[in-house]
């Protein structure tokens, strides 16, 4: 099927979808502060840009065993973090939200005052973390401060909820969307005691996990998450950026450069429903139904990058809890990236469907 069918037949069963699913999201929490690099300040007003992430590290090799002034320029506070960038756009489009993660410990930080209040529940373990979110037109540079997290565990979840009401609460949920492992130290104990519940439940929630950058985790704990998510007892869904496929690959001793061949040849190795994996210019899956490519909507100069891949995640969720087909998904995935970046606030779903007419319409090409 040609691209652009792919989009049009999403879009059909987009408008003919209205029901509202409840998700289970968690479990990070982040202030995020949008910062831009100056290069040439101009006036009070007005500088040019550090506009790649390859001139700003040039920038600072120069000064190797120097010194330096770099100006930050803060352009936003934001609510952050993947679990609640992804809770507000699946808001966004509709579905009902349980959150469970680092909004405050005492009280919910007022930078989610808006999300919180929008959501089924709340549960809330721990106080944020903070990060300084460097954007650049061609990606970002996440600086985190991630201290309070080791708090988001499974003895401090039950404090929050008894065993029996999170085992209701897991009867009750359509999809449970782990995020953020990388930086969750302790989001193996959560999910393990997740999927021995599960695994009793005759109504299985979907599983879609994102495991952000794992980079700084150690080769024995992505290869003990990689076996966690394995024997998952439920359709299970890892989503991933090229970066996330190229590490998790090694781990598994898979080497393959194209990504579609990559994402079928984790899912075999993991046993799982679907890998999805999504660059910059696009996304693939894997499931066993189906494997395919999706071009995405790109544009060389985003206002906001920051949460695109969390957009694309809901998106994509959408998509799958509609019972679309798996390359159907992907289309919702790239375009609710597409119009996040573009517009800087999560897309509706007449947003994203509005969206995806435009595209079509230019045969899926830059708009």
């Amino acid at each position: 099927m040609k691209q652009t069918s792919i989009v049009k037949n999403a879009v059909e069963k987009l408008e003919k979808f209205n029901e509202s699913k409840h998700l289970l999201v968690g479990f990070d929490g982040f202030v995020d502060e949008i910062i831009h690099m100056v290069d040439k300040r101009k006036n009070d007003k007005d500088y040019d840009r550090i506009a790649d992430i390859k001139s700003f590290a040039e920038r600072i090799a120069q000064v190797a065993g120097l010194s330096a002034n770099i100006e930050k320029v803060p352009i936003q506070t934001k609510l952050g973090g993947n679990g609640p960038i992804m809770g507000n756009a699946v808001i966004a489009q509709d579905h009902e939200v349980t959150y469970i993660g680092a909004l405050g410990k005492h009280f919910i930080h007022p930078v989610f005052r808006e999300f919180a209040d929008s959501c089924k529940n709340v549960y809330s373990l721990t106080e944020p973390g903070y990060t300084d979110a460097l954007e650049f037109y061609d990606g970002k540079i996440m600086m985190g401060k991630m201290n309070n997290l080791v708090e988001v565990n499974i003895e401090n979840l039950l404090e929050k909820l008894s065993r029996p009401e999170l085992v209701k609460l897991l009867e009750q949920v359509d999809m449970i969307a782990f995020t953020n492992w990388t930086m969750l130290s302790n989001l193996n104990g959560i999910i393990t005691e997740f999927n021995k519940i599960i695994s009793k439940q005759k109504k299985k929630p979907f599983i879609f996990i994102d495991l952000a950058d794992p980079k700084k985790r150690t080769h024995a704990d992505i290869r003990e998450v990689l076996q966690i998510i394995s024997g998952m007892k439920a359709e299970t869904i890892l989503s991933m950026n090229l970066s996330e496929s190229t590490i998790i690959s090694l781990n598994l001793g898979i080497k393959e450069d194209e990504i579609l061949t990559r994402a079928i040849l984790i899912r075999e190795k993991l046993g799982i429903a679907g890998v999805v994996i999504h660059p910059t210019n696009g996304a693939a899956i894997a499931t066993e139904k189906q494997s395919k490519w999706v071009d995405g909507p790109f544009t060389a100069k985003p206002k906001l990058t920051t949460g695109a891949g969390d957009n694309f995640n809901a998106g994509f969720c959408t998509g799958w809890l509609a019972g679309m087909e798996p390359a159907e998904s992907l289309a919702l995935g790239v375009c609710s990236s597409g119009f996040y970046v573009r517009n800087a606030r999560s897309a509706s779903r007449d947003d994203l469907s509005d969206f995806m007419k435009k595209w079509a319409e230019v045969n899926c090409g830059t708009i």
